[in-house]
């Protein structure tokens, strides 16, 4: 068996194990599409907002601007203050937390994080950020983030108070 960031698969080498019968095939064909569709369609929503890079492009880019910059995103990740999805063995992290040119955490990026982090898994809370909300008139929070902050933040704070129970 090989055990993957996101599932355990069989492979021919498992001494002992059964072959994979065509519904274990079939099963696995369709979550691994659902995978696709879901990290397709985030990195989609998040386009305008300046996209999605791989952890390791954001070190490069953090270079100019940080000292030890691959340690600054492994602690950002480890500790969950950054949105951030594992995909395909890496981290891939949306861009629009993050202020131009300086690359510092947007403050009210930093605050929603922190509000919404109890109640959502990694995927969940980019999807939140990705996905229009009704109390943003239909926008996505992450294109609302630099221009009304405020509003993004009490979003946040109804559905965590909403999501709690």
């Amino acid at each position: 068996m090989v055990i993957t960031t996101a599932r355990v698969r069989r492979t021919a080498a498992s001494a002992g194990d059964a072959p994979s019968t065509p519904s274990d095939d079939a099963l696995e064909a369709a979550w691994e599409a659902d995978q696709v569709r879901r990290f397709t369609t985030l990195r989609s929503a998040l386009a305008r907002q300046g996209g999605c890079l791989a952890a390791d492009e954001v070190c490069r880019l953090l270079r100019a601007h940080w000292d030890q910059p691959l340690s600054r995103v492994a602690r950002w990740i480890a500790r969950r203050e950054v949105v951030s999805v594992s995909w395909r063995a890496q981290f891939w992290i949306p861009l629009f937390q993050f202020e131009r040119p300086s690359l510092d955490l947007q403050p009210a990026a930093c605050d929603v994080i922190g509000a919404l982090r109890p109640i959502y898994d990694d995927w969940e809370l980019a999807e939140w950020f990705a996905r229009p909300h009704d109390l943003l008139a239909g926008r996505s929070p992450a294109s609302r983030l630099a221009c009304d902050p405020d509003a993004v933040r009490e979003a946040a704070r109804r559905d965590r108070f909403i999501n709690r129970w």
